[in-house]
């Protein structure tokens, strides 16, 4: 199906600095998870499969030190950064001395110390410990939380939009079938992915996004993810994957349908969280990413709370016009 099994083959350390840098595989799984899951995150940037399918090829690696875990990355077209530092909770730890030892890390590598997708707590504490950090605040990456219930019911009138696409589809539609996504049907998947990126005009950054989208599918039982689709006429049209991240709160991945067939967008978010999401409170669906249509159509979902991150540095960024491009470095 693909080569995406390979990342597993041990990578070389990466070690400098003072730090030992260690790519993201499937066996980093339960040292990253001692440090994230007590936190009760209802973030989506740190779940393990979030960081294990968007950190493929050096894109992310993790350190542990002094019972702190940092996650660097390293993105095309953006500077180097690391998120904020994650201390093992209920451990005491110089959080101070964590901060600076990234910061100098950074230093050294020649960018900007840059500590992006804060999420508030760790912001608070790094504030806390650093009040020299001028803190920015990054809406293009704030998680669109929505109740369950309204987005299963889509009761009210600010929903009475998706409720016509939904029954635009199930009139034109009405023999269609709701499936739990099984290991046979990952092919499927794969096939309606690959037919959704044939029709993108731009497909610039969708390669990495089309690595993400195998990995998930082909390691869901490992990532402890689960999944829905639609099928019309024996065929199916749209999928989507996620994952508990928090006793009350089911991440969404992943949401593919085919655009030739009104309504099912709509239909795939709803059926997923009536079927499969019943035990939950609410549904995370991640950032718009600064993308106009995509906020466009997170907002109209009416979020019950947005989840805010921030960027934190050692000066002032709010005007830099390089914060997002390439930084040229010796």
């Amino acid at each position: 199906m693909s080569n995406v099994s390979c990342l597993e083959a041990e990578t070389e350390v990466n070690c400098k600095n003072g730090f030992c840098f260690h790519p993201i595989t499937l066996k980093a799984k339960t040292l990253i998870e001692s440090y994230t899951k007590p936190w009760a995150l209802d973030c989506s940037d740190l779940p393990f499969a979030n960081l294990f399918i968007w950190g493929t090829e050096g894109k992310m690696e993790y350190a542990e030190k002094d019972n702190v875990l940092y996650i660097k990355l390293d993105f095309e077209g953006v500077p180097m950064f690391f998120w904020a530092p994650i201390p093992k909770k209920g451990v005491a730890v110089d959080y101070k001395k964590a901060i600076d030892d990234a910061v100098a890390y950074m230093q050294k590598k020649g960018v900007e110390p840059t500590f992006r997708s804060v999420w508030t707590p760790f912001k608070d504490m790094m504030k806390a410990a650093c009040p020299e950090f001028y803190v920015m605040e990054t809406d293009i990456a704030w998680d669109y939380v929505y109740e369950r219930e309204s987005l299963a019911t889509l009761k009210g009138k600010k929903l009475h939009g998706k409720r016509n696409h939904i029954n635009k589809f199930l009139s034109q539609h009405p023999d269609f079938e709701y499936k739990k996504l099984t290991k046979e049907i990952i092919p499927d998947c794969i096939a309606l992915y690959e037919k959704w990126l044939s029709e993108r005009e731009d497909t610039k950054g969708l390669e990495d996004e089309r690595k993400s989208v195998l990995l998930a599918l082909e390691h869901m039982d490992d990532l402890g993810l689960t999944g829905g689709c639609i099928f019309v006429d024996g065929q199916l049209k749209a999928f989507t994957v996620g994952e508990r991240i928090r006793d009350d709160v089911q991440l969404i991945h992943i949401e593919k349908a085919d655009t030739d067939m009104d309504g099912l967008y709509p239909m795939i978010n709803q059926q997923y969280v009536l079927q499969q999401c019943q035990d939950v409170t609410y549904i995370n669906r991640e950032e718009d990413m600064g993308q106009a249509g995509m906020r466009k159509a997170k907002r109209s979902y009416n979020p019950a709370y947005m989840v805010e991150k921030y960027l934190l540095s050692l000066k002032d960024l709010s005007d830099a016009t390089d914060l997002w491009g390439k930084e040229e470095t010796e």
